[in-house]
């Protein structure tokens, strides 16, 4: 102390006002509407009284805590800026909200229920031009489309999960420019981020000058990042939710009674989000959302009829990539146009809900990697997915009381595994199904109460094929391109089908063909180019009189011909060869002296499997 006295010379240091502290105080004053509180509230300033005249001037204002009203009553949210540290390196935001349990408009630390840090975390933005190949086109020639976003891996390419902004315009790739400009706050990015512009360089001098100009977008930076996963329990947790752009995880929001889930801030979830078991939900505005690297699932809300999901018009690129989308047993969503802009890239379900068809929907899902379900959707009368042109998985139609048809589908050319098209009531045929070329595990056809026909007109190949149950159907085909069954061919229990036929090209089966229990069956001509099949079954099809359709079939391993009282005749001329079962039973029109020739000339198996008894043992064969 001596030491720097004497180094002050006469000035010296005053000793008292190095020591002083100085009060700390504070000032609360009304926060009008505004960036700082959308809807009002107060602000809390805080400084020390460095004049000690017991009053905290502007001057001396050294923080500021704002303490926002909001739409749930009696929750606040305090927000204040955090400086570069911890626990945000680059700064940040902490919200804190809760419940005003002493209705004084501040909110106390023992009023708080939820903290967060919403960390900023900004990253560069990578932009990339290439030719327009889908529809909409903008242009007769030379169709261009600008995709720009943030690098979140800082690999310097943008992949497909960071594309964030998009626009169309007319240009040849090859020759255009890129030029990226700060956007500063405002209506374009709530919280700043780029404004990246292309065109072509006319003039060549390698600039992209303003006149060149010919498509801009704009990426909005992450600016609060919540790492790990948030869940919502109450109304106040929603709140503080509102401060953060984008969540390092699931973002869970189940079993509450918040009534509205209105983010519009909300740009990118990195896991799943899920929001199911809110009884009172009516309204969830995601308008801001552009990834989700999970399934974006939304059940069991009764009450939920607004959904909103990304941009709210059908141009908008790029699409809001999803893992997979879940709608699940939300009977009051009338309208799913509020998620035009959703791309799923895994699996797409529509599972009871109160979905009305409209043009347009899902304009942005061409290709789905793994199932598609539309289950128990009690208004829907067509399928929304005009777009659709392959599905990797399955493809489940059922339970959908108005489906009229399946119209809008005409670009779907390949199902990876089974389609089932099943209990649909009110489907009368199966047009739209017009260039389905393959489906790879099987087709199933059953139950549909109003079904006449089952036509594919292109469809070449199949893992297997299963007509059952369908009350009014009549007729079987045509299906011209239909070359290979690789298993089963089931017809069964269709009351009133009379016939199987147009199936000109199918030559072999891999599987066994089953005929059983349609009454009133009478024509398998669409059987007879098949020269090979596993097996055959023929039950209980009570006008069937003979199997004269099958006159090309060669080999089978078992054939069995069961209960059929009309049947006189087997009339199955190119058979050679059964090798493991022979079995003709309980036909009482059948001579057994037939069955008993055709068994002695073909069949090679054990003979306790050869079985023949039970038919008309009366009337004789004659050669």
């Amino acid at each position: 102390m001596w030491t720097l006295i004497l180094a002050a010379g006469c000035d010296g240091i005053d000793l008292r006002r190095l020591v002083e502290q100085h009060a700390a105080r504070t000032r609360v004053a009304n926060e009008p509407s505004g960036p700082n509180c959308e809807y009002g509230g107060k602000a809390v300033h805080s400084g020390l009284d460095l004049d000690d005249d017991g009053v905290l001037d502007d001057n001396e204002v050294t923080g500021t805590e704002y303490i926002c009203a909001t739409l749930s009553p009696g929750v606040l949210v305090r927000t204040r800026q955090l400086p570069p540290g911890e626990p945000c390196a680059l700064g940040g935001q902490r919200t804190l909200a809760g419940t005003d349990l002493d209705g004084d408009g501040l909110l106390s630390d023992d009023e708080v229920t939820r903290e967060v840090h919403g960390c900023m975390e900004p990253a560069p933005v990578v932009a990339r031009v290439r030719p327009l190949l889908t529809h909409p086109f903008v242009c007769r020639y030379d169709n261009a489309l600008m995709e720009a976003g943030v690098d979140l891996n800082g690999n310097g390419v943008l992949d497909e999960d960071e594309l964030r902004a998009a626009a169309r315009f007319c240009a040849d790739p090859v020759v255009t420019l890129l030029r990226q400009r700060p956007e500063p706050a405002g209506p374009n990015c709530t919280t700043g981020g780029t404004w990246v512009e292309a065109g072509v360089d006319d003039n060549r001098n390698t600039v992209l000058d303003d006149a060149e100009i010919r498509a801009s977008a704009y990426v909005c930076q992450l600016s609060a990042t919540h790492d790990g996963t948030y869940a919502v329990e109450d109304v106040a947790d929603l709140e503080a939710l509102k401060s953060l752009t984008s969540i390092r995880g699931d973002l869970n929001i189940e079993h509450t009674e918040v009534t509205a889930v209105v983010l519009p801030g909300l740009v990118w979830v990195e896991g799943a989000l899920n929001i199911q078991g809110n009884p009172g939900l009516m309204q969830v505005d995601l308008s801001g959302l552009r990834y989700v690297g999970g399934t974006l699932s939304i059940r069991g809300g009764d009450q939920l009829s607004e959904l909103r999901i990304g941009p709210q018009t059908p141009e908008a690129l790029p699409p809001v990539r999803v893992h997979s989308l879940t709608l699940n047993s939300l009977p009051g969503l009338s309208t799913l146009s509020g998620l035009t802009a959703v791309a799923p890239r895994f699996d797409l379900t529509l599972w009871n809900t109160g979905a009305l068809w409209s043009p347009g929907m899902f304009p942005h899902v061409q290709v789905l990697s793994g199932t598609l379900t539309v289950h128990q959707n009690a208004a829907l009368e067509k399928l929304p997915l005009s777009q659709l042109a392959q599905v990797d998985g399955s493809f489940m139609i059922s339970a959908n009381p108005m489906l009229q048809s399946l119209e809008g589908m005409g670009l779907l050319t390949r199902i990876g595994g089974v389609l089932d098209i099943s209990s649909n009531n009110a489907l009368t045929h199966l047009s739209g199904l017009e260039h389905l070329a393959l489906v790879e595990d099987r087709v199933n056809v059953m139950n549909n109460a109003r079904l006449q026909e089952v036509r594919f007109d292109a469809l070449s190949e199949t893992g297997a094929l299963a007509v059952a149950g369908n009350a009014v159907l009549e007729q079987v085909g045509p299906m011209p391109s239909l070359r290979r069954v690789h298993g089963d061919v089931v017809l069964e229990e269709n009351p009133r089908l009379l016939r199987a036929t147009d199936l000109p090209a199918l030559q072999s089966m891999g599987g066994a063909l089953f005929i059983n229990l349609n009454p009133t069956l009478t024509d398998l001509s669409g059987f007879q180019q098949v020269t090979w099949m596993r097996s055959l079954s023929v039950t209980g099809n009570a006008a069937l009189e003979h199997l004269g359709s099958l006159g090309s079939l060669h080999s089978v391993s078992s054939l069995e011909v069961r209960e059929n009282p009309a049947m006189t005749a087997l009339n199955l001329d190119a058979l050679a060869r059964v090798r493991d079962a022979f079995i003709v039973t309980d036909n009482a029109r059948l001579p057994s002296c037939w069955a008993t020739m055709l068994a002695d000339a073909v069949y090679t198996g054990p003979a306790e499997e050869r079985l023949i008894g039970n038919n008309d043992s009366v009337t004789p064969c004659h050669l």
